[in-house]
């Protein structure tokens, strides 16, 4: 047998520069290696390039245990320098293994990183055998198949197996095979250092096809989803956009754009977080030649658009579109338009699909996406949804600014971790729910379920219930919490559960408006206690949040109890109910409000009427209603332009 390499620069240990050092995770490298990357680590820590395990390291790798079962070997008999082919014949001359050499062998299969502790790192170089097995799904648009396979290693008991997912892709006659090839290697070793990532392994040429190796996932967030019947808990929207924001963001400090961030895109590895996938592939892979291409342009390298990346138009940013001269990109000047900040605008999607279960632009063809996202500088209409599942105030402005069509106004990835986690603080650490399940049952402090003597007091000790019940949208588990509030002849409880606000002063009747569900609204205004014109940190009613959601069924639930139509916001100077509607566009909900006395010519502190606001945002049904409703006296603030 040969004697083991390193795996990062594939060159035999010996006992100087290149001696084989053990990180604390049990992965060993050269010492040359492990220096280079130390002198590139911003603190006294390693990353290690299998498992992705931090070791502190101190002031030098030589602190670093040596790893002395590599050394012997070196030193063995069992191993010598000789080819592959003269280590098989002395495997078949000698069929009867001793103890020794037995263990020598799974030592170094373990060394190499292909033994039980190897976790997902795969030296494609150091494996003789590879296969397909399975065909899982292809693209039919792209030709694109998905495999699952098996890498093969080593001789006789050190014998590894690896099984793998694989895209197989085909090669064209116009394919400059040579570029692709080493822009993968390259990805490869920019990717290795990078956690929360789908490993990638490295390629390799089966016939007319180039076979991309990756690691065997458990599933993705678009069949996490589809198991929830498309919705996902709060916890897990906030988990999962902490892992992909932490992937994505080791990505771009690698000088990688994603570039197809998307729900079928985000796996979910063994321990059950999400991982980013398919990164930087498709501006390699992209089609050769592309009839959008410039003259002037070598079309295989610089040249991208949306024909020939062939990206998802569901999830691709205004400027990926279509191909502009200059490049707006910081890290791969082969990729014209595309950006770090294009992967904010398809996570900004990706996010609105975990908070909705609905797809962006659903239902509307490529050519229909692209004048609404290009042509007419749209968000996705599903974003309106957003308001309405229960999520944090600060996430909700988060997801608007990820689909900004300026680029530069694009929240960073490290920007968004930040968010996720801090708001991950305020959720207590249980099991992700179930959105079938009724009712929550807190953990405790020791991470066991408490068993509270009464029903009254699990209401006391969590007037936060009735908040996450309403997020989930559990319509039986509210009608039921409140039911045995009362039921406990105690007043107090039924106030602790409609008065008691989260960080942002909202109540669980502000949490119902927001997403919409005139079911939620109406359960908790059954009760006379419900204030249903209470403020919340900002100054806002219920009202604003229902208007914000666009469901008239909410507002004529709130004004059926006497809702305000005439208020003011920001301590009544500000604008009137009237002009959020007429901000948000909903002429259904604008003619609720009128029909329940709102002033139609209402003006704000900055001069302007509501049927002003409903013009300039291009409104036109909003402006119908309000006309139709005696707001003819506004049209004196509009200028000739306006009304054009």
């Amino acid at each position: 047998m040969k004697i083991p390499c390193c795996s990062v620069c594939q060159t035999k240990y010996n006992e100087e520069e290149r001696c084989p050092l053990l990180l604390q995770c049990g992965h060993g490298f050269c010492r040359e290696c492990l220096s280079r990357m130390f002198s590139a680590s911003l603190d006294t820590t390693l990353s290690c390039p299998r498992c992705r395990d931090v070791s502190v390291v101190g002031n030098s790798v030589n602190a670093l245990k040596k790893n002395y079962a590599v050394l012997a070997l070196i030193h063995s008999d069992g191993f010598s320098s000789g080819s592959d082919s003269e280590a098989e014949e002395n495997d078949e001359e000698d069929n009867e293994f001793s103890e020794e050499f037995r263990r020598r062998c799974r030592e170094h299969a373990s060394s190499s990183g292909c033994g039980p502790r190897g976790g997902s790192g795969i030296e494609l170089a150091s494996h003789q055998e590879f296969k397909l097995l399975k065909k899982i799904g292809d693209g039919r648009r792209t030709g694109v198949e998905m495999w699952t396979g098996l890498v093969v290693g080593g001789a006789g008991v050190g014998r590894c197996r690896h099984r793998v997912v694989v895209k197989k892709v085909p090669i064209g006659e116009e394919t400059d095979l040579v570029w692709v090839q080493s822009q993968l290697e390259n990805l490869r070793r920019a990717s290795m250092w990078c956690r929360n990532v789908c490993a990638f392994h490295g390629v390799t040429r089966v016939e007319r096809s180039l076979c991309l190796v990756m690691d065997m996932c458990n599933g993705s967030l678009q069949t996490e989803m589809q198991r929830n019947e498309g919705r996902l808990t709060l916890e897990q929207i906030l988990r999962y956009g902490a892992d992909i924001a932490r992937g994505v963001a080791e990505l771009h400090a690698a000088g990688i754009v994603c570039m197809n961030l998307k729900p079928s895109n985000l796996l979910l590895d063994a321990t059950g977080r999400a991982v980013v996938s398919d990164y930087g592939l498709s501006a390699i892979l992209k089609k050769p030649a592309c009839r959008k291409a410039q003259a002037e342009c070598d079309s295989s390298r610089i040249h991208s658009c949306m024909d020939c990346t062939m990206l998802s138009p569901n999830y691709t940013a205004p400027e990926a579109w279509e191909p502009v001269k200059k490049s707006l990109n910081l890290f791969w000047d082969d990729a014209i338009g595309i950006s770090v900040e294009s992967d904010a605008w398809s996570f900004g999607c990706t996010l609105v699909e975990m908070c909705t279960g609905s797809i962006p632009w659903a239902g509307l063809s490529a050519e229909e996406i692209y004048r609404a996202v290009v042509k007419g500088r749209r968000q996705p209409p599903q974003y309106a949804g957003v308001v309405g599942v229960g999520i944090p105030r600060e996430l909700w402005k988060m997801i608007g600014e990820c689909l900004q069509f300026k680029a530069s106004k694009r929240p960073t990835f490290n920007a968004m971790l930040a968010i996720f986690l801090r708001n991950l603080q305020e959720i207590p650490r249980s099991p992700p729910a179930s959105p079938d399940n009724e009712l929550t049952k807190y953990s405790g402090t020791n991470g066991m379920v408490s068993a509270p003597s009464s029903d009254l007091e699990v209401v006391q000790d969590n007037p936060n219930l009735l908040h996450q019940l309403v997020s989930e949208g559990k319509v039986n588990g509210v009608r039921e919490l409140l039911a045995k509030a009362v039921s406990g002849n105690s007043g107090s409880s039924l106030h602790a559960l409609l008065e008691a606000q989260n960080d942002d002063g909202q109540t669980a009747l502000h949490l119902a408006c927001r997403r919409g569900s005139a079911e939620l609204v109406e359960a908790i205004l059954e009760y006379k206690e419900a204030n249903v014109d209470v403020l919340d940190k900002d100054g806002d009613p219920p009202l604003v949040f229902a208007l914000a959601a666009g469901s008239p069924e909410c507002v004529r639930a709130l004004i059926k109890r006497y809702a305000n139509v005439r208020s003011r916001l920001r301590e009544g100077c500000g604008p009137s109910i009237a002009h959020v509607c007429a901000y948000h566009g909903q002429p259904d909900c604008m003619r609720e409000l009128l029909l329940a006395g709102a002033d139609p010519n209402a003006v704000d502190d900055e001069g302007e009427s509501v049927l002003h606001r409903a013009v300039a945002k291009k409104y036109t049904d909003c402006a119908i209603v309000i006309l139709e409703n005696g707001g003819c006296r506004s049209m004196g603030h509009l200028n000739s332009k306006n009304m054009t």
